[in-house]
């Protein structure tokens, strides 16, 4: 994450970008005044017009390159891919290589390995069965390692100051199988089961190693009208999950987790201009002597959430985050956006405070093919400064 100290006004931006339209306006007037000077000429265009609309259409340059970019974003082109994209948050850029297959009539074999910028590495794999009861119910069995050698850890609460910073390592590995209800159109419901075998701790011992082995269980409910997870300029989704980490060796770690997300898109303007809303809330839940693992605890930061706060600046059992992005099109596969972040940790539900919320503003902008986001670039601001943000996924 790279520093700024300065933030591109968003009033200027949008000067910058009414002039453009006034020109531009004023270039297309000018033009017709001239092609309409006599009604042969009005004529003729019209006829050259009607022309050029029966000939095949052929795309521009940059929508070739597009093209290709979605292409190569896409795992089912060819049995052998390259990845790109997040092992873990906080971890940077990770290149790999990834493997897929069809496995029945509509199952599929998928597994990558991956190593980020910061030495953050993965290995996953997932086999998805053919569907079943009409195509309604599919079944997965996935499996993942996840080494982690130094990721940022804060005191927790809401207050806790970024000086006190220290890295712990994390390592998980899971194993696991979950099934998905297409219930109705929009509408999907599901359960999974999975053991988890993690460890935890800091190099130094400064703090005391957390190495439970977890049988977690979950269920969850979606209703997704988007166009697409990976972009979209209008519908919504709302999904609630259910989680219990149940400890089965020794030790006092065994938790519940309840998360529940809202996104609305609503497109103004013939879908040129989207307002973009999320509401996201978490808390969890332990029995009397039992604690939550702090890597397991919801928190807050990086490019999701308070963005230009660093990858897990807070954390605590309980949280609350809110959204908001005025997104605009700059051109065919190019978004801009000013957006505000609100949020808060707390140990106890109760205890959330509005006027204690952390908040973060910036501006904005995406590449995106019709699906997916390619790359976000944004410039936050934070009490504790200003960042540049980079990702390669959308911000929700």
């Amino acid at each position: 994450m790279f520093r700024n100290t300065q933030i591109p006004s968003p009033r200027l931006a949008f000067r910058l970008l009414a002039t453009t339209a006034i020109v531009l306006a004023m270039v297309g007037i000018a033009t017709t005044v001239f092609a309409q000077e006599t009604r042969e000429e009005e004529l003729a265009a019209q006829q050259a017009r009607k022309a050029a609309d029966l000939r095949p259409y052929e795309p521009s340059k940059v929508e070739h390159r597009i093209e290709r970019i979605g292409k190569l974003l896409d795992a089912n082109r060819g049995p052998i891919y390259p990845f790109f994209g997040s092992v873990y948050s906080g971890g940077g850029l990770a290149l790999g290589v990834g493997h897929t297959t069809r496995f029945g009539d509509t199952g599929q074999f998928d597994a990558h390995i991956a190593r980020s910028v910061r030495g953050f590495q993965t290995a996953e794999g997932t086999l998805t069965l053919p569907r079943f009861a009409h195509n309604r119910v599919r079944v997965e069995l996935n499996a993942s390692w996840l080494d982690v050698p130094r990721v940022a850890f804060y005191a927790n609460g809401n207050d806790s100051l970024k000086s006190d910073r220290t890295d712990l390592f994390y390592k998980k590995t899971t194993i696991g199988i979950a099934t998905k209800l297409q219930a109705s159109r929009f509408l999907t419901v599901g359960a999974g089961l999975d053991a988890i075998n993690m460890e935890t701790g800091t190099s130094d011992a400064a703090l005391a190693a957390a190495n439970p082995f977890y049988r977690k269980s979950r269920i969850f409910a979606e209703f997704d009208w988007r166009q697409s997870p990976g972009y979209t300029s209008r519908g919504g989704l709302y999904r609630v999950e259910f989680a219990d980490y149940r400890q089965t060796n020794a030790g006092a770690q065994s938790f519940n987790r309840l998360d529940a997300e809202v996104q609305q898109f609503v497109p103004i303007l013939r879908e040129n201009s989207v307002i973009a809303l999320r509401a996201l809330a978490s808390t969890t839940n332990v029995a009397e002597g039992e604690s939550v693992p702090y890597v397991l605890m919801p928190d807050l930061g990086g490019s999701h959430t308070l963005r230009g706060y660093p990858s897990w600046r807070f954390r605590d059992r309980n949280r609350v985050a809110l959204t908001g992005e005025y997104r605009w099109k700059a051109g065919h596969f190019l978004d801009m956006s000013l957006f505000v972040d609100a949020g808060q940790v707390a140990p106890s539900f109760s205890s959330l405070d509005l006027g204690a919320f952390k908040k973060t503003y910036g501006l904005g902008m995406s590449f995106h093919t019709l699906v997916s986001t390619v790359t976000r670039i944004e410039v936050a601001r934070t009490d504790e400064g200003t960042a540049l943000v980079f990702s390669f996924s959308p911000s929700f």
